[in-house]
């Protein structure tokens, strides 16, 4: 196989994986693997697309395979890390982070991800510490600032909270997590025409970014704009894709049967 036919299947199970066909992009993917086992992202593109497709275990398996051949690759320990923490292996995960730290020690990302295990650990003062930590290497890393945010909202500091996020739109406009995050924050505290702007502004960054609507409806729901409401969940459900939102999604569909009967009989 040449090199343009191994760009083509990788730029063909790509575009597969962004139109949301994920089985089809696992086929892809298995065939380019077939071929060039040999080749540490064969095992990472593979990988991904079963991690798109909810297997995680397996994904985790390709990538552990992949990362024989090339340890230092920290792009793949990150997503490796990434994986782990969201099936809950907090200690393999922080181990992939630190690895990343220990290849460059001046990887922000690296520190806020290992601020993110300990969040989980519930060691909310280490994850804090971490987060700051990261910010001092990088003090416009705006995914700092939202994990910072999220521990200290959580820890019941508000203000230090609103003040993370703000900073983090103020340095990227354009961060749909960052409106996202100020916005929920300002739903929690029910100042629902803050909490509306910032998620449609979420949603100007990003049209696909699915949490976003999901607020956005909760906010119509309380302020009982039903066909709002429903617009903006039927849009979560367009972008919403993920296995592990499956849950979630079902709830979304009752919720949206509902308020449409609510509308009929009005």
């Amino acid at each position: 196989m040449s090199t343009t036919e191994l760009n083509a299947s990788i730029k063909k199970g790509l575009d597969l994986l962004d139109q949301g066909d994920v089985k089809q992009a696992i086929t892809v993917f298995e065939g380019y693997w077939e071929s060039n086992k040999n080749l540490p992202d064969s095992w990472f593109y593979l990988g991904d697309a079963l991690a798109e497709d909810g297997r995680l275990d397996d994904a985790i398996a390709r990538y552990r395979e992949g990362l024989k051949m090339a340890p230092e690759d920290a792009d793949a320990l990150t997503t490796l890390g990434d994986m782990l923490l969201e099936s809950g292996n907090h200690k393999e995960s922080l181990a992939c982070y630190k690895k990343v730290l220990d290849i460059d020690p001046k990887d922000a990302d690296a520190l806020v991800s290992i601020g993110l295990v300990y969040n989980s650990q519930d060691r909310c003062e280490d994850a804090i510490r971490a987060f700051r930590q990261a910010l001092d290497l990088d003090p416009e890393n705006v995914f700092a600032l939202n994990a910072l945010g999220d521990a200290l909202y959580g820890q019941g500091d508000v203000d230090g909270a609103i003040a993370a996020f703000t900073q983090g739109v103020e340095i990227d406009p354009e961060d749909p997590a960052a409106h996202f995050n100020l916005g929920e924050l300002y739903y929690d505290l029910e100042e629902l025409e803050e909490a509306e702007e910032e998620c449609l502004e979420a949603i100007r960054c990003d049209p696909a970014y699915s949490m976003a609507y999901l607020t956005l409806g909760g906010i119509c729901m309380d302020q009982d704009r039903s066909a709002d409401a429903i617009a903006y969940f039927e849009n979560y459900l367009k972008y919403e894709r993920s296995i592990q939102a499956a849950d979630m999604i079902a709830e979304v569909k009752a919720v949206i049967e509902g308020l449409k009967e609510e509308l009929k009989g009005s």
